[in-house]
């Protein structure tokens, strides 16, 4: 925490005493707001008048957890609110003031909320008659790709605050390529619009209705805003650069009304752009403030790494470097450089062994990637288990069909469920008795499966009749646990159908569990669990039956929706001075982990610079910032992909110590050259100190 930032913590608590830090994150602006908190708590400030705005629920649990820590049982009265949260919270509150006025067709019934899941799940079956009449043929996307980038259009028009209703007049307007994409401009505005008519007939709220309902409603009632203004007298605001545009409208109206308030924000961060964050926001915000405190990247970070971003960002266009000290070597402390993907992930496990042998924790160690796909997070995972380095893998917004555990439940369920009539592959059930027989190398599980399934009946067969040989092979141990688990499904197929995360729990409480499960296992099965309890309680909403919702949750899965944010355990440090953190580049930033040394992977591929394939949306476009007079072309394009590449450098040095290692491939996984605007840059600006 900087001397600047900590003067604040004890400021005056009345005559609206206002005050904007503006800084990287690692200037300790948590630390000021946290001590800040515990403050007023000691003040004798009720929880019931004080609003934390954080900017989301990992966030949430982390100021959740310090407080439990620094404020003696105190933080119980205070409600940490994502800007989400805070809107859903309420609207369920004054529901029947704003639910006939919004256009709800049944005003008088409690409001439904849809996580992200949910609301695929709504558009997709509302737009999969659309696919076969021929909406956006010739679009090389899997559906749940195409109904992502439809959400995503309903939800920037909501977050910065202008109609529906203008999505593809934005998009149009804007476009200067080929005029194909005017038609799925087109058939996009006629989707969402459907989604939302379908929303509002059967009383559901997904995330863009819920911050149209609480923005362009509620907030403009004056009873209300009398309410909320009488409550909340002190206001504390983490990362102000990571909230969307309407969140700041809300914050910059409460300023002036409130008794005190601390606002943290980095202008040059925004990790979240393509979610909707609004980096520039916090400029405006800092103006509402009476007082404003700016402490620079050098004051908080060590010398060479703001030098080493500055001279990036030079490099990339971002303006002249101003940093007058600092060496770009000392930076970068070493290079790996090898021939193949694999050859470069045991080479910088290696390297982390011999840091570790040099009195080096793994927990001052980071890996970071662009992209943590498949491949690349099970050659990590072998590679630091064979050297025994402990370590975390921690991922967002991924789709939980991705995950092997979560493949080998839903296949068991649907072995549990033959009334669901879904057919299972041998390929499907060989990788489930890989997980549920751990530890069972794929060889022995495909003997297994010929021996005791027949796809035809779709019915497992008795442990007893796998052939003498084949039984050799397998193991007597697996086939005794084999018909365990075999036992355990027939026992379950009498009795009386259970709602399915019941099913789920159940599961892996009597059949999976083990000392066998890996702790990031446990925590995927923990979001699986949570998912489908979610979607269990919407489904009734969402006209599903009972007896449907577990088919209906297995199939939305296995298209691969993008999972909302279940938070596990393994979503937060564990004991960081001995877990090495495994990180894409936007999970690592927005996890504030800091470390002596880091390794960026595949510094070579494009895919740090290049942008989401999103041929029906554009954030840029669809922000309020956007000047629409202004078209989309080649040279703006490569600005931003410049401008948000800088943007991930610099968050990352300031957030190392002692080194980073940029290591590289001379191809990736499908043969491609590494050449890289990241590595060019870098070799640009050390190449220009030696």
């Amino acid at each position: 925490m900087v001397p600047q930032f900590a003067q604040v913590i004890r400021g005056p608590i009345k005559g609206n005493q206002t005050c904007f830090l503006s800084g990287p994150l690692v200037a300790g602006q948590r630390q000021v707001q946290l001590a800040r908190i515990c403050h007023l708590l000691d003040l004798g400030v009720t929880g019931y008048s004080l609003l934390v705005l954080l900017p989301d629920r990992a966030t949430v649990r982390l100021f959740r957890d310090e407080l439990n820590k620094q404020s003696n049982g105190l933080q119980r009265e205070v409600e940490l609110q994502t800007y989400y949260a805070l809107a859903v919270r309420l609207i369920r509150l004054f529901w029947p003031m704003v639910a006939a006025e919004v256009g709800f067709a049944s005003p008088q019934k409690a409001p439904v909320f849809l996580n992200y899941e949910s609301a695929q799940y709504v558009l997709g079956s509302l737009v999969e008659p659309l696919f076969s009449q021929g909406y956006f043929e010739g679009l090389c996307m899997r559906p749940q790709s195409t109904v992502s980038q439809l959400l995503d259009n309903a939800n920037k028009a909501a977050i910065n605050g202008f109609p529906l209703s203008e999505v593809e007049t934005r998009l149009r307007q804007a476009w200067t390529g080929e005029e194909n994409r005017l038609r799925y401009y087109d058939q996009s505005q006629h989707c969402i619009e459907l989604f939302r008519g379908h929303c509002l007939q059967h009383g559901l709220l997904d995330a863009s209705l819920v911050f149209e309902v609480f923005n362009g409603h509620l907030l403009g009632r004056d009873e209300f805003w009398r309410y909320f203004t009488e409550r909340y007298r002190h206001m504390v605001v983490d990362s102000a650069e990571e909230m969307v545009p309407i969140a700041h409208d809300l914050i910059a109206r409460l300023l002036p009304q409130c008794d005190s308030a601390i606002v943290g924000g980095d202008p040059k961060g925004g990790f979240r752009i393509f979610l909707g964050a609004d980096a520039a926001g916090c400029a405006d915000l800092s103006r509402q403030c009476k007082r404003h405190i700016v402490v620079g990247d050098q004051e908080c970070a060590q010398c060479d790494m703001v030098y080493f971003a500055a001279r990036c960002g030079e490099k990339l266009g971002q303006g002249e470097c101003t940093v007058l000290s600092g060496r770009s070597d000392r930076a970068m402390v070493g290079l790996i450089r090898v021939p193949y993907r694999s050859d470069m992930i045991n080479a910088t496990v290696g390297k982390m062994a011999c840091l570790i042998g040099e009195g080096v924790a793994p927990g001052d160690m980071a890996i970071v990637a662009p992209h943590a796909d498949g491949v690349l997070r099970f050659l990590l995972s072998e590679a630091l288990s064979a050297a025994e380095i402990p370590h975390a893998i921690v991922r967002r917004y991924e789709a939980l069909r991705d995950e092997p555990v979560v493949r080998a439940c839903l296949t068991l369920a649907a072995l549990a469920h033959p009334q669901w009539g879904e057919s299972i592959s041998l390929f499907d059930l060989e990788e489930a008795f890989c997980i549920a027989l751990a530890p069972m190398d794929r060889l022995r599980s495909s003997l297994l499966v010929q021996s005791v399934y027949d796809e035809r009946d779709g019915v497992l067969k008795e442990g007893k009749q796998v052939e003498d040989q084949r039984r050799l092979r397998v193991g007597a141990s697996i086939i005794e646990r084999y018909e365990m688990i075999r036992e355990w499904l027939q026992a379950y197929m009498m009795t009386d159908p259970i709602p399915f995360d019941h099913f789920l729990r159940r599961l892996f409480g009597e059949v999976l569990a083990g000392p066998h499960v890996a702790p990031e296992s446990a925590a995927v099965y923990s979001k699986l669990i949570a998912s489908s309890q979610a979607f269990s309680r919407t489904g009734p909403a969402l006209g599903l039956a009972e007896d449907q919702i577990g088919a209906r949750y297995r199939n939305m899965i296995i298209s691969g929706v993008i999972a909302a944010q279940h938070l596990a355990d393994r979503d937060v440090p564990i004991a960081p001075k001995s877990i090495a953190m495994v990180a894409p580049v936007h999970t690592y930033l927005l996890s504030n982990h800091e470390a002596r040394y880091q390794f960026w992977l595949d510094v070579g591929s494009n895919v740090w610079w290049d942008a989401l394939h999103q041929p029906l949306t554009n954030h840029y476009v669809l922000s309020r910032r956007w000047n629409r007079e202004k078209r989309w072309t080649d040279a703006v394009d490569f600005s931003l992909r410049n401008r948000n590449l800088h943007r991930l450098v610099r968050g990352l040095a300031l957030r190392c110590r002692d080194g980073i290692f940029l290591c590289a491939s001379e191809r990736d996984g499908r043969d491609e050259v590494q050449d890289s605007p990241l590595l060019m840059t870098v070799q640009q600006v050390l190449q220009e100190e030696q």
